[in-house]
């Protein structure tokens, strides 16, 4: 699709500003690419990390499809015009100091030199595709960790606030498609990676951070488009009258009224996040079937717990689940007679594994429930991990399951393991019913679609 391919699935690849200083980005990120086959470009080089380097792109003799430029300012708009020479289809620079820097006039130029070849940033921190494994990232792995393998792909206007839920990603173990910081968006802007990745087969889920937009028509016409097909998770910054001079100096965009900007989203079938965790909370619900309708049954072993959920589930005006007569008469087999046969249905403090393995498959199996909330205290002595194969079986049931646990760090080692069997958990039922209620709202979507 014009291009845009080749800035995650590129045959051939250059760094420009390949640095054998290991602090400096072009070496990070060369470093990043090495089993790529990358070549570095660095005219005061001869080698970086024992690869031969080339004073100029325009030097290797073999194709390149993308390029990533790391050098100062005022030689970008010479590399950029390098890269159209060569015949290159895809450019990320990284380097700062434009138009977000009040230096439009830089920006102009590199326009005038890129010809037909496709352009992200400048001013990002680049792009990371779990699947193909590019990773232009300037940041070093130790430091900002990459996520694995996944469904979610994440747009960002800003390359800190990427960075940042890039790492946290990985350490919840939720599972990645494509991430790409924009920057400045000198050419390539969300709308273009929106209509991009409605047609990307690994994207389950488009999740975007968002200060404004220079075409809010075109906008508005891709997310509509693409909510058709999949959801769309947006956090909007720059809400304020304060913050929107932050954001014309920090991306240089222009930021949208916010009511009129949340009356688009909805208008478009988009489903817009208060913030970072809760873009967490309702991307990865989306690992998840899409329920019938809105009715939940909550499964516990913690009655305070259960009935904060089954409070919150109530807020977001969805409905409690009602258990047959027939399911209730199955579940008394396997509970004790102190266990509460309600919604919540509390298993009590001394259930054991078993003892979810007996009940859930009746909870789901039952007509009247939609999606199951599974609340887990593991800090319980009867409790095993063999839990989380249980958990993971239960979705033969095609209905969502959703978890949470609350707790440390015994509690957090079972939230990642549950996290990367593909079922979606969380720290505290308020914000499980988050993601629950982004679920509802999409298959609601559909059904008038």
């Amino acid at each position: 699709m014009d291009h845009i391919n080749y800035f995650f699935n590129p045959k051939g690849i250059a760094v420009i500003g390949a640095s054998r200083n290991p602090r400096k980005f072009g070496h990070i990120i060369f470093r990043n690419l090495l089993e790529k086959g990358a070549y570095p470009v660095n005219p005061n080089a001869t080698e970086v990390l024992g690869k031969k380097c080339y004073a100029s792109v325009k030097e290797i003799k073999n194709n390149i499809d993308l390029a990533v430029i790391a050098v100062p300012a005022k030689i970008v708009p010479e590399a950029v015009k390098d890269c159209r020479e060569k015949g290159i289809k895809a450019v990320v620079v990284i380097t700062s100091g434009f138009a977000e820097s009040g230096h439009p006039e830089e920006e102009e130029k590199i326009k005038q030199l890129k010809g037909d070849l496709r352009l992200v940033g400048p001013n990002v921190i680049g792009i990371y595709d779990a699947h193909s494994g590019i990773d232009t990232v300037f940041n070093l792995r130790h430091r900002q960790q990459r996520p694995r393998k996944g469904g979610i792909s994440f747009i960002s206007q800003s390359g800190a606030f990427g960075s940042a839920v890039l790492d946290m990603a990985a350490y919840e173990n939720m599972g990645f498609a494509k991430f790409v910081s924009l920057g400045n968006m000198l050419d390539v802007n969300e709308t273009d990676m929106i209509n991009y990745l409605a047609s990307d087969e690994n994207t389950k889920v488009i999740t975007m951070y968002l200060e404004g937009s220079k075409d809010y028509r075109k906008l508005f016409s891709a997310l509509r488009a693409t909510t058709k097909k999949k959801p769309v998770v947006v956090v909007k910054a720059g809400k304020t009258e304060e913050t929107k001079k932050a954001v014309a100096s920090h991306t240089a965009s222009m930021a949208g009224e916010a009511k009129i900007f949340s009356g688009m989203l909805k208008q478009a079938g988009a489903l817009e996040a208060a913030g970072t965790e809760d873009m967490f909370d309702m991307a990865k619900a989306f690992s998840q079937p899409l329920p019938h309708n809105n009715r939940v049954h909550i499964v516990t072993d913690g009655g305070g717990l259960g009935i904060i959920a089954a409070d919150a589930i109530v807020a977001r005006n969805m409905r409690l689940a009602q258990l047959s007569s027939a399911t209730l008469k199955e579940i008394k087999k396997h509970v004790p007679d102190y266990a509460t046969l309600s919604n919540p249905l509390d298993l009590t403090g001394d259930a054991d594994t078993e003892r979810y393995r007996n009940v859930l498959p009746l909870v789901l199996e039952d007509k009247n429930v939609d999606t199951v909330l599974v609340i887990l205290l593991m800090q319980i002595s009867s409790l095993d991990s063999k839990i989380v194969d249980v958990l993971a079986s239960m979705k033969k049931f095609k209905k969502p399951v959703f978890v949470c646990m609350t707790g440390g760090e015994y509690t957090s080692i079972h939230r990642r393991m549950l996290e990367e069997r593909g079922i979606p958990t969380y720290e505290a039922p308020e914000r499980a019913v988050v993601g629950i209620k982004a679920l509802n709202e999409y298959a609601q979507l559909k059904k008038k679609n």
